[in-house]
């Protein structure tokens, strides 16, 4: 209830004290499962991913009279409550429209899938009502997300719950449970509203109210002994329904979506790290951990699930970088800043990255190849992994010149020439005695990707001959 009272305080609106504070803690029982498997981790070869369309998305379809035309409850006609209800609720219509405008992401995808389930329109509000769609972290056994699901009754509905992964907060999965238990409900209780009340309540402490009854008419609803608050949780969702059915009636004006609020799905065949995801969709990390908050580290977990969710207009740029990195080099990156000025050609070849790849990740003009000084740049591998030519950006980072010491620097003018020793590679030999990778290959006649023999000496200067000219 803490974390609900912190979402309304930030929020600020009189639609979410009404509709978020005095939610009560949602108590669903267990019922037969509603299978969202989680996609297992698959072995693939390094296949690039096509973007399936390179077009930008089309204007979005306004979700309000789509959800009018599925209505199947009474709305305002229900009761006076909930007529006052509503007059509550958009007693502050600016916040109300603002409050729409910020949930629009979610709520165009909780309304695609109440059509795919096939449910009444007034069912994509409910989120409001439990959460005012925050998706609010789980704590201890408590409830999570904006549907707030217990994590038994998650996991008996086939969502994950564990400390990388919790379904709960996974939008699209986590909206196909919901749904697929008050469809469930309703097939057992035969009204929708009773299937409301059991989503609140609790299956149990519904069919405990109705004792011996399997069914019951529409006015004996409000004589069930269930707690007042069970009443207040369907009220609400009518009110929030009379509101949507009639919004010049209390001066509301509902945003329509924008480009940018629809999101699409991205299925992957292995992890990423979230932070690279970003870069590729051109977003704050934050933005996208609140697109996709059910994975509570910042990489995707090796046994999955493996899918995305990001802007639509997003999702071409995406898959194609993806598509041009190895799949191995997805789940692990950090942040570095470069010590000395670089090549964009050497950084790939050190990292075993394509060069436009990691320009496009980092936002840099791939056409001018040498990256200053300073650069901060996001490069494969964990943080501690950097090369001397960058330091990761953590309190531990050790220095170009920590690494290439002066007296190697000066082994190196004077000798002319080094060994190669075991595990030696070009890179290596390059930053260890403070020469461009560049002048290392020309001085000695070797391609980039030259294989070198133990033993081998490298010229570490100019040929005589050149130095002369």
């Amino acid at each position: 209830m803490l974390a609900v009272s912190a979402c309304c305080a930030t929020l600020g609106s009189a639609f979410i004290l009404l509709a978020a504070c005095s939610a009560p803690a949602v108590r669903h029982a267990a019922t037969e499962p509603v299978v969202q498997a989680p996609v297992p981790p698959v072995s693939v070869p390094d296949l690039a991913i096509e973007p399936k369309s390179l077009q930008p998305p089309a204007k979005p379809a306004s979700p309000w009279p789509r959800l009018r035309e599925r209505y199947a409850m009474p709305g305002c006609d229900y009761s006076p409550t909930v007529r006052q209800f509503a007059s509550q609720m958009a007693s502050s219509p600016a916040h109300l429209t603002a409050a729409f405008k910020e949930a629009m992401p979610f709520l165009l995808i909780v309304a695609d899938q109440v059509e795919k389930f096939d449910m009444p329109g007034e069912f994509a509000f409910l989120p409001w009502v439990e959460s005012s769609y925050t998706m609010i972290p789980g704590r201890g056994d408590g409830v999570a997300g904006m549907w707030q699901l217990m994590p038994f009754t998650a996991r008996e509905n086939g969502l994950r719950v564990d400390a990388e992964y919790d379904g709960r907060l996974d939008v699209t999965a986590s909206s196909r449970t919901a749904l697929g238990l008050l469809k469930q409900y309703k097939e057992n209780f035969g009204d929708w509203r009773l299937a409301n009340m059991a989503f609140n309540a609790g299956e149990n402490s519904l069919r405990a109210a109705l004792g011996r009854r399997r069914s019951i008419a529409t006015g004996e609803i409000a004589k069930l002994r269930l707690n007042q608050v069970n009443y207040e949780h369907l009220t609400k969702l009518l009110a929030v329904s009379c509101i949507v059915s009639a919004p010049e009636r209390y001066h509301v004006e509902l945003p329509e979506p924008e480009a940018d609020d629809v999101l699409t799905q991205l299925e992957l065949p292995a992890p990423v790290d979230l932070r690279l995801a970003a870069k590729l969709a051109g977003m704050d990390f934050a933005e996208l951990q609140r697109l996709n908050p059910a994975y509570l580290k910042v990489r995707m977990p090796e046994r999955g699930p493996y899918h995305l969710l990001v802007p639509a207009t997003q999702r071409a740029a995406v898959e194609r970088t993806l598509g041009m990195l190895p799949q191995y080099a997805w789940q692990n990156w950090h942040e570095a800043r470069l010590q000395q000025p670089q090549n964009l050609d050497t950084l790939s070849m050190a990292y075993d990255v394509d060069a436009t790849a990691l320009a496009r990740v980092n936002r840099v003009d791939a056409a001018s190849r040498t990256l200053p000084a300073g650069t901060r740049l996001m490069l494969p591998g964990r943080g501690g992994e950097a090369s001397p030519a960058v330091a990761s950006v953590a309190p531990a980072t050790v220095s170009v010149a920590a690494k290439t010491s002066d007296a190697t620097r000066t082994q190196a003018a004077g000798e002319g020439t080094c060994t190669v020793r075991p595990g030696d590679t070009l890179w290596d030999i390059a930053q260890r005695y403070g020469v461009r990778m560049e002048d290392l290959l020309h001085w000695n006649r070797l391609s980039r990707n030259a294989t070198l023999r133990l033993g081998q000496k490298l010229m570490l200067s100019a040929p005589e001959r050149e130095a002369m000219r």
